[in-house]
């Protein structure tokens, strides 16, 4: 399995997962 790709899909994921909180939190 490639770690890195996994690494930074997961970093990705995490990233966008705020966002969307904090979008939420706006509206």
């Amino acid at each position: 399995m490639e770690a890195e790709r996994l690494n930074s899909l997961q970093s990705l994921l995490d990233d966008l997962a705020t966002r969307a909180t904090e979008l939420r939190r706006y509206l």
